[in-house]
C-alpha cells in the first residue's frame, strides 16, 4: 500500500483550518448576516479539501529528462514504507468503520419507519412515528409524515412543517448531508470534524427555519408549537433532515425570538459568503508550492529506456559511507552502451566498480538526426545514500519523457540494492 503523506497532511491542515474558521465565525455570521449566511460558510470545508487535493499551479522549467540514480540499502527502503503502510491500514480501517456505522444508523432509522403509504408524489405517511416529519431519501427524496399528522397539528402548523421540509428538498440538503458524512468518514480521527458535524446540522436547520419564517413572518408562535408537538423518536440520522432534530430543538426555539433577515438581503449575503469562501480557497490553492512541469530541451533526446540499478557495496554500508559517481557513456545507435568512463567519484574508488558492473546492462533511447538513430554521449550521475530520499517512485521501466525510477533487482533480496529518484543529468548530441 502507498501513502502520500504530504498530500494527506495538506488535506488535513487545509480541512482543519476551514473547520476551525467555520466553528469560530458561524455565530458572528448568524447575528450579522443571518442564519442562511452562517450555513453557507460550511461550503469552505469541501472547497478547502479540494484545494489541498489538486496540485498547485504548474511552472515550466527546462529540465533534462535523464535521472540521477540514488543507491541505498534495501532494508532502509523497506523500513521507509513499513510504518506508512501501517498508518494507511489504520486510517482505512477507521474510515470503513465510520462509513459502516453511519450506513447502519441510517438503515435502522428507515426500517423503523415501517410501511410507507404514498399520499402524493413526494409526501408519504409512515405506520410508526420515530421523530417525524422527516425528509429522507437520496435516489427518491420524499417527505415522511406521521399517520396522525392531520389531527396532531393545526392547519397553520401543517403548512409551516411542509414548507420547511420542501425547502430541505429544494436546497439539496440531503446531498449536503451525504457530503458531510463522506468528509466525516475521511476525517474520522480529527476531533474538529465531529464538532463541526453537529454544528453544521444545527446551522442547516436554523437556515431553513429563517427562510420559512421570512415567508410567514406572523407565524412564529405556531412554528414553535409545531416543534414542541413533535415526538422525540430516534437520535440523529446521517443524511435525513428531521423536523425535530433532538440536538437542535433548544437553539431553534431560541432563534425564533430574533428578527429574521429579509429574503433579498439573505440571498445577497449567501452569495457574498460563498464567493468569499471560493476566493479564499482559490488563493490557498494558488499559493501552494509550485509544481514543476518539465520541458523538452532541444538536442537532449537521450533517455533511459530500461536500467538495472547498481548494488550498494556491503563494505560501504558497514562503514556508513555515502557517495557520488558520474559516468560518461557513449551510446550506440541501437541504444546500448559502447564505452563507459568514470568522470568523477566521491569517495574515490569506493563505488566505482559497482556502477561499472551495472552500466553495461542499461539501455537508452538514442538521439535522432533526420529521423535516424545516431551515436551519442550521455553523462549519468549516480548517488549512493544511506538515508531514504524524499521522493523515490518505484516502477519497473523508464520511458522517454517521464521521471525516472527503478525497482530494486529481485535477485538476492538480502543484499543492499539501488533505486532511482528524479534528478538531472547532462547529455551530448550525436558523435561525428
Amino acid at each position: 500500500m502507498h501513502l502520500d503523506l504530504p498530500l494527506l497532511l495538506r488535506i488535513t491542515l487545509y480541512g482543519s483550518a476551514a473547520l476551525l474558521a467555520c466553528l469560530v465565525l458561524r455565530r458572528a455570521l448568524r447575528g450579522w448576516l443571518g442564519a442562511t449566511a452562517a450555513y453557507a460558510i460550511w461550503a469552505a470545508v469541501p472547497l478547502a479539501v479540494l484545494a489541498a487535493a489538486i496540485p498547485g499551479p504548474p511552472i515550466s522549467a527546462a529540465l533534462p529528462k535523464m535521472p540521477a540514480m540514488v543507491a541505498m540499502p534495501l532494508n532502509l527502503q523497506s523500513s521507509e514504507h513499513a510504518w506508512a503502510g501501517q498508518l494507511l491500514a489504520v486510517w482505512l480501517t477507521g474510515a470503513v468503520a465510520m462509513a459502516v456505522a453511519l450506513w447502519w444508523r441510517q438503515h435502522r432509522f428507515v426500517r423503523r419507519l415501517g410501511v410507507l403509504h404514498a399520499l402524493d408524489g413526494e409526501i408519504w405517511a409512515a405506520t410508526r412515528d420515530v421523530g417525524l416529519p422527516v425528509s429522507v431519501g437520496l435516489w427518491r427524496p420524499r417527505i415522511v409524515l406521521p399517520m396522525d399528522f392531520d389531527t396532531r397539528y393545526s392547519a397553520a402548523e401543517r403548512t409551516l412543517i411542509l414548507a420547511h421540509e420542501r425547502l430541505h428538498l429544494r436546497r439539496g440538503d440531503l446531498y449536503a448531508n451525504l457530503l458531510a458524512a463522506l468528509l466525516l468518514c475521511i476525517g474520522w480521527c480529527n476531533p474538529l470534524m465531529h464538532l463541526a458535524w453537529r454544528a453544521f446540522r444545527l446551522d442547516q436547520e436554523l437556515a431553513c427555519d429563517a427562510e420559512v419564517l421570512t415567508r410567514y413572518p406572523g407565524e412564529r408562535r405556531s412554528y414553535a408549537t409545531a416543534m414542541l408537538k413533535t415526538h422525540g423518536g430516534a437520535g440523529w440520522t446521517p443524511t435525513a433532515c428531521r423536523w425535530n432534530a433532538p440536538h437542535a430543538l433548544t437553539q431553534r426555539v431560541a432563534a425564533l425570538l430574533k428578527p429574521a433577515v429579509e429574503m433579498p438581503r439573505a440571498r445577497w449575503n449567501l452569495r457574498v459568503v460563498v464567493a468569499m469562501a471560493v476566493m479564499l480557497n482559490g488563493a490557498c490553492w494558488a499559493f501552494q508550492p509550485a509544481r514543476l512541469q518539465g520541458m523538452r530541451v532541444p538536442g537532449n533526446a537521450l533517455d533511459f529506456r530500461t536500467m538495472r540499478p547498481p548494488r550498494y557495496p556491503p563494505d560501504a554500508v558497514a562503514a556508513g559511507l555515502a557517495g557520488f559517481v558520474e559516468l560518461q557513456i557513449a551510446v550506440s545507435p541501437t541504444g546500448t552502451p559502447e564505452h563507459i568512463a568514470i568522470v568523477r567519484s566521491t569517495p574515490a574508488g569506493v563505488f566505482d566498480q559497482t556502477v561499472l558492473d551495472a552500466a553495461p546492462h542499461w539501455r537508452f533511447t538514442p538521439a535522432l538526426e533526420d529521423g535516424k538513430a545516431v551515436a551519442s554521449e550521455v553523462r549519468v550521475p549516480v548517488k549512493f545514500e544511506l538515508d531514504p530520499p524524499d521522493t523515490a517512485p518505484a516502477v519497473a521501466d523508464i520511458h522517454p519523457g517521464t521521471e525516472a525510477a527503478a525497482r530494486p533487482h529481485a535477485a538476492d533480496r538480502s543484499e543492499p540494492v539501488a533505486r532511482c529518484a528524479p534528478a538531472g543529468c547532462a547529455s551530448r548530441g550525436g558523435l561525428q
